[in-house]
């Protein structure tokens, strides 16, 4: 398996990975509809340009099968600090991916400006709390009734790291 930042090339088949994930319906997913081939593009580019953001994948097999972003604040004063989504391909999972790119995101943020690392994981996914806290994620709170899922009421536990001395 490789980890490297995403490029525009890479629109398609992270169109059709966001489509497979998408379908999952898993707990920590968004429902949205299925992303075009220049949504993903901007989708992509909306991650290369700051450069406090980044996009990285993983790559095994020929394919990508898990990804991780983050996005940067945009105000001075936050730019240091800000949000991460990860996911992995459900043929891939329980290989220790998540991990993988969770600790290149750990590494590539020093050199982005960034000392702070957070997640918003739903309490109905113990096995991404799980893996955040395994990698030095601290609990700062919980919002509760954050999430409303198929009609079901869902908290958000607020995870994050630190990367400062």
């Amino acid at each position: 398996m490789q980890i490297r930042a995403a490029t525009l090339a890479d629109a398609e088949v992270l169109r059709d990975y966001a489509v497979r994930l998408f379908a999952e319906g898993l707990p920590g997913i968004f429902k949205r509809p299925d992303p075009t081939l220049e949504e993903e593009r901007a989708f992509i580019r909306s991650r290369l340009v700051p450069d406090n953001s980044t996009l990285l994948v993983a790559v095994a097999e020929g394919g990508i099968v898990g990804l991780i972003e983050f996005v940067g604040g945009s105000l001075e004063e936050e730019r240091h600090a800000d949000t991460f989504s990860l996911s992995v391909a459900s043929s891939h999972r329980g290989h220790g991916i998540g991990t993988a790119l969770v600790e290149a995101l750990i590494a590539w943020a020093p050199t982005a400006g960034v000392s702070r690392i957070q997640a918003w994981a739903w309490a109905n996914n113990p096995g991404s709390i799980a893996l955040y806290e395994r990698l030095g994620f601290e609990r700062e709170g919980l919002c509760r009734h954050a999430i409303v899922s198929d009609g079901e009421s869902v908290d958000v536990v607020l995870l994050a790291r630190l990367l400062v001395a």
